[in-house]
């Protein structure tokens, strides 16, 4: 028997023992259901925080669920044995996942987040059904390449090709595709490959587009690129083969129009800035203005009215607490390295704001 089905097996074997459902189990622990039941099914590597967890729910010595007969225990504590993010994205979660996932509703049926960029704490909690969206057009063409074997080995092909032709000149005639008259004949592959290509191979990992939307940052000078990642792709793929996920290019209102009560909406909206001339709000050639995080604001208290639990991130400014006075803000602080100016990286304090 594979290690991860025998967990997955002593886990629910003491469960049923004690008469704890999946959900209570949820509560106790503060492991969200869906990613319980995954762990039963021998679906995900469990960390060693969430087995910890998981015998404190179950009230047992966590020995109880580790200690197989054959002593050879495998519990995933290393980053390369989980899905990464596709891609490099200012203001990026991997680094605040931890605080993140302690704050996370105990259970909820339905995932919906607005605004996915590289899909940090997605690809953490890895939910069974879940609605990601994004404006970046790009962006979600590179999604949406995961959802049939067709158009993900065509993506791959095509970034390997990136990969050996890879140099300065190759760059910038890659990044100039989107100001030719043929861009929008590409196909939904060569667009994915594209803008994976340019987030791999750019200055700092950068993504940043003019006024007229126009890809503009400045090649990271280096030598070779590794724009597939075979193993990441792989469970990426499998992961959304196996599950119901739905991948929209909408506006963020739009996005969880059909979000219900025990459904749970995550938040990662473009961030207010520190100051009127911050460098780093051109996600998209429209912006995300003040106007739009008002809006935001709206639609997270309309959620809260529909009994919707709701989760937002943004920088901790005096405009953000305004806002979200009334609901519970932490405060906690973040290492920024996205940034073209290397005075404008460090640490910087942010929120995460919540309706429950």
């Amino acid at each position: 028997m594979e290690i991860l089905e025998e967990l997955g097996n002593r886990i629910k074997e003491i469960r049923d023992k004690k008469g704890i459902s999946q959900t209570v189990l949820a509560e106790r622990s503060g492991i969200v259901r869906e990613q319980i039941s995954r762990i039963e099914n021998g679906q995900i590597n469990a960390t060693i925080e969430s087995v910890y967890k998981l015998s404190l729910g179950l009230d047992v010595e966590i020995a109880e669920l580790v200690s197989f007969s054959n002593n050879n225990i495998y519990i995933n504590t290393k980053k390369e044995n989980r899905i990464k993010p596709l891609v490099k994205w200012a203001g990026g979660k991997t680094q605040l996942l931890s605080e993140i996932r302690n704050l996370l509703p105990a259970t909820y049926n339905n995932y919906f987040e607005p605004f996915i960029g590289g899909g940090a704490l997605f690809f953490s909690i890895m939910p069974e059904n879940a609605v990601i969206n994004d404006y970046n057009s790009e962006l979600v063409a590179a999604y949406r390449c995961f959802e049939n074997i067709n158009s993900y080995l065509q993506l791959i092909d095509i970034l390997k090709k990136h990969e050996v032709n890879h140099n300065e000149g190759y760059y910038l005639s890659i990044r100039e595709l989107d100001r030719t008259e043929n861009f929008d004949l590409l196909s939904q592959e060569e667009k994915a490959a594209r803008f994976i290509y340019l987030n791999k191979s750019c200055f700092n990992g950068l993504y940043r587009v003019n006024s007229k939307g126009q890809f503009n940052v400045p090649s990271g000078k280096k030598s070779a690129v590794k724009a597939y990642d075979g193993e990441n792709f792989q469970r990426i793929f499998s992961y959304f083969d196996e599950n119901n996920i739905k991948i929209l290019n909408e506006d963020f209102e739009v996005a969880v129009q059909d979000a219900t009560s025990g459904d749970f909406v995550y938040f990662d909206p473009p961030y207010d800035s520190f100051e009127a001339s911050d460098s780093f709000t051109s996600y998209s050639k429209n912006g995300f203005d003040r106007d739009d995080q008002f809006r935001l604001m709206k639609l997270f208290r309309n959620l809260d009215k529909r009994g919707v639990n709701v989760m937002l991130s943004n920088h901790n400014t005096p405009y953000i607490n305004e806002l979200y006075k009334g609901f519970n803000i932490k405060v906690v602080k973040a290492k920024r390295m996205i940034n073209s100016k290397a005075d404008g990286r460090g640490f910087v304090e942010e929120v995460i704001i919540t309706n429950y």
